[in-house]
């Protein structure tokens, strides 16, 4: 085999994956190689032994280009994940009392009511949420239920009607996987349900824990002008 049909060969390989730029710039790499090799003192024939099948190559490089293409789309979901957190967090942080802020009682009492008024809001959606978990969740024990007392019923009916036993089978399977699968929609949607409930009561507690300290702040603050002003009283009474 001389370097052009190796060259031929591997770029008819490449273009089942590759773009015709990439594909050029590829076999330029690969000529090269074929360069420095002679320059060397190697015949195309040792070049092309070190080098392997042009197959293999293009499945290497396929197989390269996949991993970073999905190491690519990884990246990007996980940066649309960090950012979209980050937002949320930084949107929760707004809800919170700035102690340093002179404007922190003011603000308080708008979170306070702010808290008050969401609860009311949520709370609706979140017992007709609940609600409808608790009755999906008895829906489909209730299915394993009729899944355990239908088996039976399913073995016997295959043995006295054997023309439909292969649909019974089928159907069984069936049923199973369908089984499965909702099982595991119901755990995940059921773990969701938990971490935003478990969200939101942590933001709850830390706005709470804002709230008692700007309360403290306030009494410190009444207290020191309580003190300023009997000492300006002390004053002009001498």
């Amino acid at each position: 085999m001389k370097k052009e049909d190796f060259l031929e060969i591997l770029r008819d390989y490449l273009k089942k994956g590759f773009s015709e730029d990439e594909v050029m710039d590829i076999l330029r790499d690969y000529e090269e190689y074929f360069v420095d090799g002679i320059i060397e003192g190697k015949s195309e024939i040792e070049i092309i032994q070190s080098l392997g099948s042009p197959k293999e190559i293009a499945n290497e490089l396929l197989a390269e280009s996949n991993i970073k293409s999905e190491n690519k789309v990884k990246g990007k979901v996980e940066n649309f994940f960090i950012e979209a957190k980050g937002k949320f967090k930084s949107g929760l942080n707004k809800f919170k009392v700035n102690l340093n802020d002179k404007e922190h009682v003011k603000s308080r009492k708008k979170i306070e009511i702010l808290q008050v008024l969401l609860t009311i809001i949520l709370l609706p959606f979140a017992f007709a949420i609940v609600c409808s978990t608790i009755g999906v969740g008895i829906g489909l024990i209730g299915s394993l239920i009729a899944l355990v007392i239908g088996t039976p019923f399913a073995i016997s009916l295959t043995n006295v009607m054997p023309e439909v036993k292969t649909l019974i089978i089928f159907l069984f399977i069936a049923y199973i996987g369908f089984e499965i699968l909702i099982w595991q929609l119901f755990i995940a949607v059921v773990r969701l349900e938990k971490k935003a409930f478990k969200i939101y009561i942590t933001w709850i507690k830390t706005n709470q824990l804002y709230i008692d300290g700007s309360i403290k702040k306030e009494e410190i603050e009444r207290h020191d002008e309580t003190i300023i002003k009997d000492k300006d009283g002390g004053e002009l009474d001498e």
